[in-house]
């Protein structure tokens, strides 16, 4: 059976909006289409609603919480990973309102991951569609999260915050990800790291996970073998120990043909392995990101 670590899906937030069953539903993951995967380890993000003020969307975070927790869904803390595990990611941190102590609250509730920005500039700094840095706000919630044990994630950021995030990172010895980002290089989409980010991520000891969204994969026609493309290109850096999926399931506009939900990755783990033979495959499906959280949760 293949195993899978995914660092990042947007499910939790649409099966709050669309009221259905995390066991059975309409969405890209389901538990009963998550049965080709064992361990199964998931990254569920809460994402802030650009639709929504900071405010009601700090509301809105704890009501899909809840929503969570009516679903069965248990979060690990410091847990030793078992058979299935779920994460929990919030995805722009401007849900803090200015609000320090507001990311203890996030601790206790059990976020590890959180995701800088999203789009546009807040109080956190620039997202990836701005020339901003991190704001001091930033910066301070970047060094709490260090010091509570939150992973920052800067997909999503600009290149003045990842820049910013990653000084704050080598000045403390500790590693960030970039959960959802494919290479600049290969799709020159702004959303995407450069190889100078990239690098510097992997210095730390980071992760990257590979998107699924299209329009980071290809500016043609999104395939298996474009995501391949981008793979070849982080393994050409020195990235073979900090690839993983970043799959960001139930938040994308499109997914590449031939992937239609969770179930379909058996596909890409298959022309990973027969691309690049199983070790590889292995690590970038699971074990790179296992060996990462084993260590740094």
């Amino acid at each position: 059976m293949i195993r899978l670590f995914d660092l990042h899906c947007d499910t939790l937030l649409k099966l709050y909006y669309k009221n259905e069953s995390f066991k059975e539903n309409s969405l890209h993951i389901s538990l009963n289409k998550s049965k080709a995967f064992s361990p199964y380890i998931q990254c569920m993000a809460i994402w802030s609603d650009s639709s929504l003020s900071d405010e009601e969307a700090f509301l809105n975070y704890k009501r899909v919480l809840s929503y969570a927790k009516q679903q069965e869904i248990s979060f690990l803390k410091n847990d030793i990973f078992k058979k299935s595990a779920f994460l929990l990611a919030v995805e722009d941190a401007r849900i803090l309102c200015n609000d320090l102590s507001r990311l203890d609250r996030l601790y206790q509730d059990g976020v590890r991951l959180l995701t800088l920005n999203w789009q546009g500039k807040s109080i956190i700094g620039g997202a990836w569609d701005t020339n901003f840095g991190l704001s001091d706000f930033g910066k301070a919630t970047l060094f709490r999260s260090f010091e509570l044990g939150i992973i920052p994630d800067i997909s999503h950021s600009s290149l003045e915050g990842s820049y910013d995030a990653l000084c704050i990172a080598n000045e403390l010895k500790k590693p960030i990800i970039a959960s959802h980002s494919n290479s600049f290089e290969i799709c020159n989409h702004k959303r995407n790291l450069t190889n100078e980010t990239f690098l510097e991520i992997i210095k730390l000891g980071g992760l990257v996970g590979i998107s699924l969204a299209s329009e980071h994969i290809s500016k043609e026609k999104a395939t298996i073998n474009e995501i391949i493309k981008h793979v070849y290109h982080y393994l050409s850096l020195g990235g073979e120990d900090a690839i993983s999926l970043g799959c960001d399931f139930d938040g994308v506009s499109s997914l590449p043909t031939g992937i239609n939900d969770i179930r379909d990755l058996e596909k890409l783990f298959l022309a990973l392995k027969r691309e690049l033979g199983a070790r590889i495959a292995n690590k970038i499906f699971f074990d790179n990101a296992y060996n990462f959280f084993n260590v740094n949760l």
